[in-house]
């Protein structure tokens, strides 16, 4: 009886030898999977890639894949007739070619629904010679692929790799020379230069990854001159928000806290496009946004606010506060070239801010005597200046004048603003020797 038992064991393990063989081949290749951060409800993207993991291959064939949503396959999978299935131009590492039986020089790529999977079709070239190697780097990128839903129902971002794997999936290598004339155990089996052998694969799908909005800002303002200022922000990914819009406050000094934050019709994102979100996950910059203040010398603060799209809140998030000191125009670095003098002199002077120059000339008395004038000859009464540095006036002495001190007086008015509070006076005392 005992020797009937180990009979009976050792025909069942001679049964089960070739399986464990087969369950023992080590792995050739993997084939991943990876669904990629999509933020449009309505879409899925994912990437297939290809690498390989033992030194038997270099020379890739081609592959057949069936692609599965875990969450639709308990209502019939992919719909045709509501799911669009797409590649993404210039995804793949291939060389993409069309299919030509007899004459393939690359990979023809075909993506379509099937049974409610995806099924994916990677016909290789006929010659090893125009055979992707993957040696090195040692893994490629099949492709990038899209479903979207025509009726903007929700597409899950789960997926698997179909099963039964030996019946749906295959992946192959291509030999580049004949086994029958190589060494070793390999050598008594016999391919052709332009056969596509068998790879042992793992087919592997990985987790969608989380969703998660922790963008990135950089927000930023500067005063422009002509009571503007100028505002920008930068954003790592802004595929939570809508759009974003810029609100203004003028700073109380006694009570820094006390902020009344007003709307600015031109920078909202319903006004201003370059506000609207991309909805994607590159880095985007806003810029070119300006605001037109009303007064000079005070501080005012801007407040970034991002709208949030339903799927994340649908709530207005408080980004980042920021202050802009609006300067006064004044003229600055006045000076006279040459002082004493004999019949003319030189006022070389900045502006800080577009504002309106009169330059005279009066005597210790008060009494006007003269009028400076510009580089082209023409008096300086309420003359427009722009910001700038150098700018230079002469007065010629008239010969009436005698020697002795005179005032020489430069008023500014500042752009847009005609306030008594705001002039920029500059008075330089000049000597005349006769």
């Amino acid at each position: 009886m005992l020797r009937r038992v180990n009979i009976f064991v050792f025909l069942v393990l001679c049964w089960l030898a070739p399986f464990n063989e087969m369950a023992a081949q080590p792995t050739d290749a993997i084939v991943r999977i990876s669904p990629l951060l999509d933020p449009v409800f309505e879409r899925m993207t994912f990437d297939v890639t290809l690498h390989r993991v033992s030194d038997k291959w270099h020379y890739w064939a081609n592959i057949s894949l069936r692609i599965e949503s875990v969450d639709l396959q308990l209502t019939g999978g992919f719909n045709p007739a509501v799911h669009v299935l797409t590649m993404v131009p210039g995804s793949s590492d291939l060389l993409q070619v069309p299919y030509t039986p007899g004459a393939m020089a690359g990979y023809f790529i075909d993506a379509k629904f099937v049974n409610g999977q995806i099924a994916l079709h990677v016909i290789g070239p006929d010659s090893v010679q125009f055979a992707k190697s993957i040696a090195n780097p040692d893994s490629i990128k099949i492709g990038q692929f899209i479903v979207t839903a025509t009726d903007n129902s929700f597409v899950p971002e789960v997926l698997a790799a179909s099963t039964p794997l030996d019946y749906f999936n295959a992946n192959a290598f291509k030999i580049d020379h004949d086994s029958a004339t190589g060494a070793g155990a390999g050598s008594n089996t016999w391919y052709v230069k332009h056969d596509n052998p068998p790879l042992v694969t793992e087919y592997l799908a990985s987790p969608p990854p989380p969703d998660i909005c922790d963008a990135k800002f950089v927000f930023t303002g500067q005063y422009e001159g002509d009571l503007k200022v100028g505002l920008q922000f930068k954003v790592s990914d802004e595929h939570c928000y809508e759009g974003f819009w810029i609100e203004r406050s003028i700073v109380n000094l006694r009570d820094l806290t006390d902020l009344t934050f007003e709307t600015l019709p031109q920078l909202l994102y319903q006004n201003e496009p370059r506000l609207l979100s991309c909805q994607c996950l590159l880095p985007q910059v806003h810029d070119s946004l300006f605001d037109d203040v009303e007064y000079r010398r005070e501080i005012y603060a801007y407040r970034l606010i991002g709208q949030r799209l339903p799927n994340y809140g649908d709530t207005a998030q408080i980004i980042d506060t920021i202050f802009v000191r609006i300067p006064n125009a004044i003229i600055s670095n006045a000076k006279l070239l040459d002082n004493p003098f004999r019949d003319e002199t030189t006022v070389q002077f900045n502006v800080d801010d577009r504002l309106f120059l009169t330059a005279r000339v009066f005597d210790l008395g008060g009494r006007l005597i003269g009028t400076l004038v510009d580089d082209k000859g023409q008096e300086i009464v309420n003359k427009e200046y722009a910001a700038g540095v150098g700018y230079r006036a002469l007065w010629e002495a008239p010969d009436i004048a005698s020697q002795g001190l005179f005032n020489i007086v430069l008023i500014g008015i500042p752009y847009r603003d005609n306030s008594i509070e705001e002039l920029s006076r500059v008075i330089l005392k000049a000597q005349l020797v006769r």
